[in-house]
């Protein structure tokens, strides 16, 4: 190939990359608008809770150890994405909750960038590559629900990346992306922390690595486990994920997201097993091909256990769409599918989707939902009946962090884990919290709160009891409906 030829191929392969990048932001971008326009807010309530812990921080100058949100005393508390509460903090009071939502969509669009390019072969973009990667960022978008899931992402990408690397010849110094990795994710998000071992853990059982190579993934995963300590509370981070798996509490509340997956989606769940089967058998089949083994690899490893976490737990299905792009991209040589003939064409129309993607996505932020719409009424009629800062109000989970977010103390918020005896210190919040809500008026009483915000006709118990107790019924929209112990002026 003479140096014409070589410069116009990597001409069009990095007009074909730019393609490839398009569609899958132009996908993400286009979800998030779409999902966005039915009713699905870009400012999701564990966001707004996040808002009210960084401004505390901020304020108090410290760590909470205790929860300062909530009605309930001396709930123990983990802050598990303290850096992230500052900003969100921080950006929230300097741009309001489109600065919010602006954030939430570009840390969605970085993860999809990420796992574009840690699943980018460079020497040939196929057909394959980019129907794939627009898939996964459309999935993120969905996935990783305007929360900072962006991050595990992220995190999984870098982790594989470094290790697949490694495994191939790689300098030890990739080992390190372990640790950093694991320190990371011990801030950001202090709950999946174990998302930093994934990639290490799998190493350890890779049938490519001698015992030597074992040994260094061993201790790659024990200074990772290492890592993951030097954090503001030390090893009782750690233990989050094994306590919340174990809490019976939490798993008679019925949070949709913890659930097992073949309960909540038995249709997918099949659905996700058949491929992930076709997966490493064609993994294995390429390899012993190719002249190698029949043996798992790293890649076979992780695509199998997170499809057990994800059986295990909902949520974890973001993982097993992740762990499945990154083995499909060991093996593109063989299923990279055609180029496009005329790559400039492509990537033109890659663009301007891209272009139109982001365009409806800014229209879209500004917008409210119909149910924040109607949170916003009912807490303008708390301020109306004299409520203020501080005050304790009675609430389920669906409004409680928007509580929260104007300075109240709700019954309950999103944050699942910290009304569980099991998490919380021995408080059996999650009991207290059922007592009110199906009306007990001694438990009502307990709380303190001269004020109530729950959503209209879901709790016609607790609307009789706080009649009886000579509670006003001061909005109802339909929606969501309020309440005050004192007459509204």
């Amino acid at each position: 190939m003479n140096s014409v030829d070589r410069t116009d191929t990597m001409r069009r392969a990095r007009i074909l990359r730019w393609a490839s990048l398009s569609a899958a932001l132009a996908a993400c971008a286009a979800t998030l608008a779409a999902v966005s326009l039915t009713g699905w807010s870009l400012f999701q309530p564990d966001t707004r809770y996040m808002v009210a812990i960084g401004r505390w921080i901020v304020e108090n100058g410290e760590l909470p150890t205790s929860d300062p949100l909530t009605l309930h005393e001396g709930l123990a508390y983990i802050c598990q994405q303290w850096p992230l509460c500052i900003a969100a903090a921080a950006i929230f009071d300097a741009f309001g909750e489109a600065g919010i939502r602006c954030a939430a969509a570009a840390l969605d669009i970085a993860a999809t960038a990420t796992l574009w390019a840690c699943t980018l072969d460079r020497g040939r973009t196929g057909a394959v590559h980019m129907a794939a990667s627009a898939a996964c960022g459309a999935a993120i978008a969905v996935l990783c629900n305007s929360t900072p899931r962006g991050i595990d992402v992220m995190a999984l990408c870098a982790c594989y990346a470094a290790g697949r690397k490694w495994a191939r010849g790689g300098r030890d110094s990739l080992l390190a992306a372990f640790p950093a990795a694991g320190f990371a994710m011990a801030q950001l998000h202090g709950a999946l922390w174990t998302v930093a071992l994934m990639v290490p853990c799998c190493l350890i059982l890779d049938g490519r690595l001698d015992r030597h190579g074992r040994l260094k993934a061993l201790t790659a995963a024990m200074s990772t486990a290492a890592a993951c300590m030097l954090n503001p509370y030390g090893a009782r981070l750690l233990m989050v994920p094994f306590a919340t798996m174990s809490a019976n509490s939490l798993k008679s509340v019925g949070i949709g997201e913890l659930a097992p997956w073949t309960e909540a989606a038995p249709a997918q769940a099949a659905a996700a097993c058949t491929l992930v089967s076709a997966l490493v058998l064609y993994r294995l089949r390429v390899r012993c091909r190719g002249g190698g083994r029949a043996l798992l690899e790293a890649g076979d490893l992780l695509v199998l256990g997170t499809l057990m976490l994800a059986l295990a737990n909902v949520r974890n299905e973001l993982f097993l769409m992740t762990s499945m792009a990154l083995a499909l991209s060991d093996i593109q040589v063989e299923v990279a599918g055609p180029r496009a003939r005329r790559p400039l064409a492509l990537a033109s129309l890659c663009t301007a989707a891209l272009l139109a993607a982001i365009g409806c996505l800014a229209a879209t932020v500004p917008a409210k939902t119909a149910i924040e719409e109607s949170a916003a009424g009912a807490l303008s009629s708390l301020a109306a009946a004299g409520a203020k800062p501080g005050d304790a109000v009675i609430c389920d989970i669906d409004v409680g962090s928007e509580l929260e977010l104007a300075g109240y103390r709700p019954l309950l918020d999103t944050r699942a884990e910290l009304f569980c005896p099991e998490l919380n210190g021995g408080t059996d919040a999650w009991g207290q919290a059922r007592s009110v809500l199906t009306g007990d008026a001694a438990a009502i009483g307990e709380t303190g709160a001269d004020f109530a915000v729950f959503p209209s006709g879901a709790y016609p118990a607790l609307e009789k009891a706080l009649t009886g107790l000579g509670y006003a019924d001061i909005y109802d929209d339909g929606c969501f409906a309020a309440y005050a112990d004192r007459p509204v002026p």
